[in-house]
């Protein structure tokens, strides 16, 4: 099932469940442990309140790939036997970019849910796609490849938990607008191959800053 098709499912649940839910959309900063790299991203998303003090969520959210500093030579060989040279050096930059599921519960604190001003926080579970690229110097694929065994892509799959906090502010006539930052840890990755293994960008500890705007419905 692909990851959109999660929200999906969930957003309809929404409806079908209780009369009151919201839509959320905005962007945000996601920025790994020990690593200086800041990657950007959109978030979609919704809450089902379960009372005005409680509420459930669940948002997807794409960080746009970001280029590791520095490149890397690696050998490509030629198809057939008498190209001359049969071995070449060429250079790549490797990318990484995030696709995340993110889903848990809010506690709110002040004017709660729906009015004014509020903080919130809580718990949150959170898969997370990595996907890595390696962008090569042009060549000729016609007379070279790449060495037996080297992919020019890969992905890691995480499982994390962590917590959530945040503040918001609900004017009743028009929505909500609100900050909050998620910290999560990995339990598990899942690199798909050495590719995904050796990228510098990648961190089992990410800290995301979001902004953005919720819409209410009853």
């Amino acid at each position: 099932m692909r990851p959109y098709s999660v929200i999906l499912i969930f957003l309809l649940t929404l409806t079908a469940v209780r009369a009151q839910f919201s839509l959320n959309a905005g962007t945000g900063l996601m920025k790994g442990f020990g690593n200086s790299t800041y990657f950007y991203g959109l978030h979609i998303g919704g809450e089902l309140p379960r009372s005005n003090e409680l509420t459930m969520y669940a948002r997807v959210g794409y960080y746009f790939p970001r280029n590791e500093s520095d490149s890397v030579s690696t050998y490509l060989y030629a198809n057939d036997l008498s190209t001359i040279p049969y071995q070449v050096l060429t250079n790549y930059v490797a990318s990484l970019s995030h696709l995340t599921i993110e889903g848990g519960t809010r506690y709110y604190l002040g004017n709660g849910y729906d009015n004014g001003f509020s903080a919130y926080g809580g718990s949150c579970f959170m898969l997370m796609n990595s996907n890595v690229k390696r962008n090569y110097d042009s060549y000729d694929d016609s007379k070279y490849s790449l060495i037996e065994g080297e992919e020019p892509s890969g992905s890691i799959l995480s499982i994390l938990l962590g917590i959530q906090g945040g503040l918001k502010y609900t004017e009743t006539a028009l929505g909500t607008f609100y900050l909050d930052v998620t910290g999560a840890y990995s339990l598990y990755a899942l690199p798909s191959n050495v590719t995904a293994q050796n990228t510098n960008l990648y961190s089992p500890l990410i800290f995301n800053f979001s902004v953005g705007f919720r819409k209410d419905f009853y």
